[in-house]
């Protein structure tokens, strides 16, 4: 059988604006991002790889000379990442089954998950590194879709070419958290760091959650629209029923005497307001804002009637359907997997900070289903009792 051949192109172009620093030659362990990524790339045995420079292209070439990579210059660095990636496909040397896109703002990934990917690269497919069925890097692109890449207008980047057909898509899970974090901002690279020196383990939910008790409110009914819609972060207000079912909630909760003396909260209206109904009814003194409690952001579809989407992308809807926990439109919205790494992080970093033994939650069907599974040590992607709107669920752990 004739040995696979790959390539890796490393995106090192852009501006760095959100960080405030040139990304790829801020320290990392006992090298730059990008040397990082370079020694990586070369461990897993990839031989044909190339830097994509734009922005101080000047400061990058001394690396690139002597790690003897090749450079590939993005002239139209200012117009996104996809420019880069075009690039970066329009560099790699013909004969490849497949290529790597790595940014240089996801630096933890390692020679094990590289070679993870090529062992179950399929021709034709692309390949992605996941954790906990979250989507990371390094993207590995099958040579059949190079020429697709390069022809693109561009129009939402390169998801719109992995979109396009589900079952090319091959996602592979590594069990390594540090395939789904970047350094984008000064606290992700701070993290980052954090992760790498301590050995890149990730933090354990059962370990902080030992020995505490939850107590679980799903938000009131919300104000009816006249038809259904896709409700995600669309912000609507309590009902008078609502309301009722907060005050309920809250003398439910009463009845337990929970043992703190802080609730929890999503910032979303819903669920702050029937927070702050339960905390009148319990006289639980102080209520701490989580953005990180909010519900799925569902992209350009949050808030649309469900009838409208239906009949206005169809198709679309109907991959939903048939991928629904893996589905998502647009960039920046989530789908299950996103939203359960998302809650999941909310949820260790509450415990971390506080020092009671229960924890009082107010938030969303889809973060209560979330913080549910992975309390009793299952996944989101598992059957579940939906919890209805006003209930309250205990968890002792």
């Amino acid at each position: 059988m004739t040995k696979r051949r790959f390539g890796a192109c490393i995106l090192a172009a852009g501006f760095s604006s959100r960080m405030g620093s040139f990304k790829p030659l801020l320290p990392l362990g006992d090298k730059t991002v990008v040397e990082r990524v370079l020694a990586v790339s070369k461990a897993a045995g990839i031989r044909d790889i190339a830097v994509v420079t734009g922005y101080n292209r000047e400061l990058l070439l001394p690396v690139i000379e002597r790690e003897q990579v090749a450079e590939a210059y993005n002239p139209n660095f200012e117009k996104g990442m996809f420019t880069s990636i075009q690039t970066g496909a329009a560099a790699m040397p013909p004969g490849l089954d497949g290529f790597f896109v790595m940014p240089v703002d996801c630096p933890l990934m390692t020679e094990p998950v590289l070679r993870l990917l090529m062992e179950q690269f399929e021709p034709g497919h692309f390949a992605v590194a996941c954790y906990r069925g979250k989507k990371g890097h390094p993207l590995l692109v099958p040579e059949q879709a190079r020429s697709q890449i390069i022809e693109y207008d561009g129009k939402g980047g390169l998801k719109a070419i992995t979109d396009r057909d589900f079952s090319r898509m091959k996602r592979i899970e590594t069990g390594y958290e540090g395939v789904v974090m970047d350094m984008d901002t000064p606290e992700a690279y701070k993290e980052v760091k954090a992760y790498l020196d301590g050995g890149c383990q990730s933090e354990s939910l059962s370990r902080q959650a030992q020995d505490r008790r939850f107590f679980l409110v799903r938000h009131g009914q919300i104000q009816q629209h006249k038809e259904k819609i896709f409700l995600g972060q669309t912000d609507v207000p309590l009902s008078e029923e609502g309301k009722r079912q907060a005050a309920a909630a809250g003398k439910v909760l009463k009845d337990f005497q929970p043992r703190t003396d802080r609730l929890y909260s999503s910032d979303l209206t819903r669920a702050l307001r029937t927070a702050k109904i339960i905390q009148a009814e319990t006289e639980i003194p102080h209520l701490f804002v989580e953005k990180g409690l909010r519900e799925m952001n569902l992209g350009p579809w949050d808030g649309k009637f469900i009838s409208e989407i239906k009949r206005e992308m169809p198709e679309e809807y109907e991959k939903r359907g048939a991928h629904i926990m893996t589905y998502k439109l647009g960039h920046g919205s989530e789908n299950f997997f996103d939203l359960q790494y998302r809650v999941v992080k909310s949820l260790i970093r509450i415990l971390k900070q506080d020092p009671h033994r229960d924890i009082v939650i107010v938030a969303h069907s889809g973060v209560l289903r979330a913080i549910c599974a992975n309390l009793e040590g299952r996944d989101i992607s598992e059957d579940w009792n939906k919890m209805s709107n006003g209930q309250v669920r205990v968890i002792q752990k």
